[in-house]
């Protein structure tokens, strides 16, 4: 027998939360669950389904959420049924999901979204999200439903209380989380630290760790014995099961016959279910003697594993594009259908356009803005702004300002400047003749868009409170504000001096407002992501760049209908260039940007410059498009 080292962890790591399987939440203990009436019929049940199937929970009344990871939404299994139902739209890449005791309320993880939206199961909707620090995976919940756990990509597991949806603890973790598992007597939380290669005993009250046991490989799902006397790990690297007797803290190993992830209890707790991912198959272990008792080569990329509440049976979502449930005695899974012929090879793709100029900025650039012969870029890293000098396309300088700075415009003469401090709840005014910050205007929330309107006398500016605020800039003082279904990360002020438009990023929609009477005249629903808009020099026509649905949208002002023009990937910045024929679009997500002719709607140009492209802006005596890179650069697109 080994024994699994007791190791306190108190170093922090970073990982992407990314290809891996969804933790478990302490429902696993089959001691007073009914016999099933069959050990079935000898037949895998195979369910299509499209989006990368991943995130898989078993809810207490009879039925499943499935995180579709590419298709941003979780999809309802009835189990008695085995058919699908409605699906849920939620944030990018949900990972996992967990149900509150009662089974009227789920929280997913929605991994690049950083949040974890929380789902009213009679509605089938997402009704609000929680903002989480870094990019979130694993969850569990506390017996009482009160508290929520979830691990995030900076090496962390955070504590939520759920009256009030706000961190109430943190623990750092040796390396990024993907499973979590409450103990099912609550008294304990087991935290595998996958790349650590780790399982952590938590004390969730006082967010404390009590041991540490030290495996290696890489520790991904857990579950428990039907005493709840053992914990079993799967190992995705060191090929094994481990199965840790808690109260001795001994382990050993039974052998896998490739790396472990997804791992559930059948049988009334008599199989033990390992999908092997790497292997397309499921290894399913007599738990009393430890012994195999046969493989299913299931094909596809097997991931989470979860037993039916009432039954034997298991089910398990298969990231190929199917979920299978698999009873005690099915040894057979019917071959999928084989793949058509691949089509004839397409012509080599043109060499990537790079006709731009480069220009090093360090400091993980986000918005930018120009005025004549200056730009001044956000450097979010380091607290401060960059000055560009145009004539020579050279850094003249930096300028301190606040925490975390996001977004920059100018005023309309081009002398001050102002700066969303999205770590220090304040935006900063610049005087740029002197490159100095003169003062702050203090916001409530953390700031990210700002517009000022075409008179110079009022500055708007958004905060995750959700909310636009309206700010007086002859007193620097609030003196208005309109409520947003949702975060805004770009407002864009009409040259007419009366509208505003307002992306509502998650919400999927634009708000045109009346700015003098801080009133909605319309709202613009689009579905997706909304990012930066522009609009035509004529005031017909307004622009929007949406994220998630990889589309630019063409807004007709006077009849409020739309058209969309296909990008090659989610949209976020945005500017249209000074002759007004070419709107420029960064796509964030491919390290690209596309130019749309703005009458034909059709791209006519890609260029590629890799990185993170953020903002955009227009630099209108030389006609050149600037793009801030939170790589580290502006590039200079002529």
């Amino acid at each position: 027998m080994r024994r699994a080292k007791a190791v306190i962890v108190v170093a922090f790591g970073a990982a992407l939360a990314w290809g891996c399987s969804t933790p478990t939440d302490g429902s696993r203990n089959f001691l007073n669950q009914p016999s099933a009436s069959t050990r079935g019929d000898g037949i895998v049940k195979r369910l299509a389904l499209s989006g990368r199937p991943l995130a898989l929970k078993v809810s207490s009344t009879g039925f499943a959420y499935i995180g579709q990871t590419d298709a941003s939404r979780l999809v309802r299994l009835n189990l008695a049924s085995q058919t699908f139902g409605d699906s849920v739209p939620v944030g990018l890449i949900p990972s996992d999901v967990v149900f509150n005791p009662n089974s009227n309320r789920a929280y997913v993880s929605n991994q690049w979204s950083q949040s974890v939206g929380v789902i009213d199961v009679a509605s089938h909707t997402q009704i609000q999200t929680i903002p989480t620090t870094g990019d979130p995976f694993a969850l569990a919940i506390s017996p009482d439903g009160r508290f929520l756990f979830v691990t995030t990509n900076i090496d962390a597991l955070w504590k939520i209380d759920l009256t009030t949806n706000t961190v109430v603890g943190s623990i750092p973790l040796i390396a990024t989380s993907h499973h979590i598992l409450m103990h099912p007597d609550g008294t304990s939380l087991y935290v595998a630290t996958r790349d650590g290669g780790t399982v952590m005993e938590v004390d969730w009250r006082a967010m404390t760790v009590a041991r540490t046991f030290s495996f290696g490989g890489r520790t991904q799902d857990m579950a428990f014995s039907p005493s709840n006397q053992e914990l079993y790990i799967s190992n995705e690297l060191s090929n094994v099961l481990h199965v840790l007797t808690l109260s001795r803290g001994e382990a050993h190993d039974i052998a896998l016959q490739g790396g472990g992830e997804g791992l559930a209890l059948g049988d009334d707790g008599k199989l033990l279910y390992v999908g092997l991912v790497f292997n397309g198959a499921v290894q399913i272990i007599d738990r009393r003697t430890e012994t195999t008792t046969r493989v299913l080569p299931v094909g596809g990329v097997p991931r989470e594993i979860q037993p039916i509440a009432k039954g034997s049976s298991v089910v398990m979502t298969n990231e190929a594009g199917w979920v299978d449930i698999i009873e005690p005695n099915d040894t057979i899974v019917p071959p999928p259908p084989p793949p058509p012929p691949p089509p004839p090879p397409p012509p080599p793709p043109p060499p990537p356009d790079t006709g731009y100029h480069r220009v090093s900025v360090p400091g993980g650039l986000i918005g930018i803005a120009a005025f004549g012969n200056t730009a001044l870029v956000a450097q979010a890293q380091l607290g401060s702004i960059a000055r560009l000098n145009l004539t020579t396309d050279s850094l003249a300088t930096s300028i301190g300002v606040g925490s975390l700075p996001v977004i920059i415009v100018f005023n309309p003469s081009g002398t001050t400047a102002y700066v969303s401090n999205l770590g220090g709840q304040s935006v900063s005014i610049v005087d740029v003749a002197s490159n100095t910050q003169t003062g702050t205007i203090p916001v409530t929330g953390d700031p990210f868009a700002l517009a000022i309107n075409p008179g110079g006398t009022f500055l708007f500016v958004t905060t995750n409170v959700n909310r636009v605020f309206k700010i007086d800039l002859a007193t620097d003082l609030v003196v208005g504000f309109l409520d947003l279904p949702e975060t805004s990360h770009h407002i864009l002020a009409s040259p007419n001096d009366t509208l505003l438009y307002v992306a509502t990023r998650d919400a999927g929609s634009v708000l045109e407002v009346n700015w003098r009477t801080m009133s909605v005249a319309r709202t613009f629903t689009f579905g997706g992501r909304t990012q930066a808009m522009a609009i035509s020099q004529d005031r017909t026509e307004l622009y929007v760049a949406n994220e998630s649905s990889n589309v630019l949208h063409f807004v007709t002002l006077s009849s409020g209908s739309f058209t969309s023009t296909p990008l090659a990937s989610g949209g976020e910045g945005l500017t249209l260039s000074a002759d007004g024929t070419t709107l420029w679009v960064g796509l964030v997500f491919a390290g690209q940007v596309q130019a749309v002719n703005r009458v034909s709607r059709a791209v006519v140009r890609t260029v590629t410059m890799g990185g993170t492209p953020r903002e955009l802006a227009t630099d209108d005596p030389r006609g050149r498009i600037l793009v801030a890179n939170e790589g580290g650069w502006v590039d200079i697109i002529p």
